[in-house]
């Protein structure tokens, strides 16, 4: 086979891959109003089941990145998609809490030594001028996945009751299987030929590079307190659908869920395809900004209610693939250690957020009163970004080169 033939599959595979093992990630949510009732948990522990589940997970990735980098060697990615989706899918088997967390635990070691493996290929197989159009089609294919996840948990869950989502496993093993089969042999023979360090062929002044480095460190803390707000919200937004005033069905609020994270993937497209016309800079900050009054209209009630919901997500996902590439062209030579990063360890402190979030639900008495917090990151974020010192342009042809 060609190695243009090779790259297509590896390009599906990972992207095939994403769209699957992103599939489980927001099950958690869905599941945590069952888990509360029938463990008996305090929002607190309920949402340490969701920190742990993104803290070990993301945390781990810039290091899976580094790793990536320096060796050339990932993870298998068919093992990586089984362990995150048997991970999530049996954790509604068990009644011990210490299993749960084990369960979750293992499941997110899945996602991070998936989610730098699957972006350091893409970031190898695309053209200079595509690689911000790739880095768009693997990161959607987790997001729609993503954003039917609840969709299908809630069905379950209200159709067959709660053991019905460890049904959930079987998309995940069949899927595993799949890829193996897909890129089995293209995974041994990039293993053989990249089993060695792997260096930057970017040829960049010490100093020019020191002020990209901090000008990175800054999109990443931008994205962190991105993830703090949407990643809060996500979590806690079925329980606050099903057990607060609304008092809807857990179908229902699957459904409300879902249709939010669509409206979050419509906002990484456009987002994406408007940084390329007018600099990413530009809708970083704009997509940080717009965000803030929508967040607010979420705990008006009523129809305003949904609307902030949806208009919400679509700006808080705006900058997300933007951010993505930003980091990635400000890191040249480390694209695993910058998706790790931005994929991983934002995501991480972002799943923080939860653990906080119950804390003060339980102090204060009130889930809605806590998640107003959310506004702080939510509001800090926009202002941040205006001091990033980003210059590089996105290379518009075939011969243009991939550095600043």
């Amino acid at each position: 086979m060609s190695d243009a033939g090779r790259e297509n599959k590896s390009l599906i595979g990972a992207i095939a891959g994403h769209f699957i093992i992103d599939l489980y990630t927001p099950v958690l949510p869905i599941i945590l109003p069952f888990l509360i009732d029938g463990m008996g948990l305090s929002y607190f522990f309920a949402g340490l089941v969701v920190t742990i589940f993104n803290v070990v997970s993301s945390i781990a990735q810039p290091f899976v990145g580094i790793w990536n980098d320096k060796t050339g060697k990932t993870a298998n990615v068919a093992f990586c998609i089984l362990l995150g989706a048997v991970g999530i899918s049996l954790s509604v088997l068990t009644n011990n809490y210490v299993i749960l967390l084990c369960l979750v635990g293992g499941a997110a070691i899945g996602h991070a030594l998936f989610h730098p493996a699957g972006m350091n290929l893409i970031y190898k197989i695309s053209p200079p001028h595509k690689l911000g159009f790739y880095n768009s089609l693997f990161t959607t294919a987790g997001s729609i996945s993503y954003a039917i996840g609840p969709l299908i948990a809630g069905c379950l869950i209200t159709f067959a009751g709660l053991p019905a989502v460890a049904w959930l496993a079987l998309p995940g093993i069949i899927g595993a299987a799949w890829i193996r089969r897909l890129t089995g042999k293209r995974e041994k023979l990039q293993e053989k030929e990249t089993a060695r360090p792997v260096k930057s062929a970017v040829r960049i002044p010490e100093a020019e590079r020191r002020r990209m480095g901090k000008a990175a460190a800054i999109v990443v803390i931008v994205c962190a307190l991105r993830a703090i707000g949407y990643l809060g919200l996500i979590t806690y937004l079925p329980t606050m659908l099903v057990q607060g005033g609304s008092a809807m069905s857990a179908a229902l609020a699957s459904v409300v869920v879902t249709v939010m994270l669509f409206f979050g993937v419509a906002g990484q497209l456009v987002g994406g395809f408007l940084s390329d016309r007018f600099g990413r800079k530009k809708m970083l900050v704009a997509g940080l900004s717009l965000a803030i009054p929508a967040f607010l209209l979420i705990f008006s009630g009523g129809v305003l209610m949904f609307a902030g919901i949806m208009v919400y997500a679509f700006f808080a996902s705006f900058c997300y693939v933007t951010s993505v590439t930003m980091t990635q062209e400000l890191l040249p030579g480390r694209a695993g250690f910058a998706s790790g990063l931005t994929l991983g360890f934002t995501l991480g402190v972002g799943g923080l957020s939860a653990t906080v979030i119950g804390l003060i639900a339980d102090i204060s008495g009130s889930l809605t009163f806590a998640m107003q917090f959310l506004i702080v990151p939510i509001a800090i974020a926009p202002i941040l970004a205006l001091f990033i010192r980003y210059k590089i342009k996105p290379a518009k042809g075939p011969a243009a080169g991939n550095g600043a």
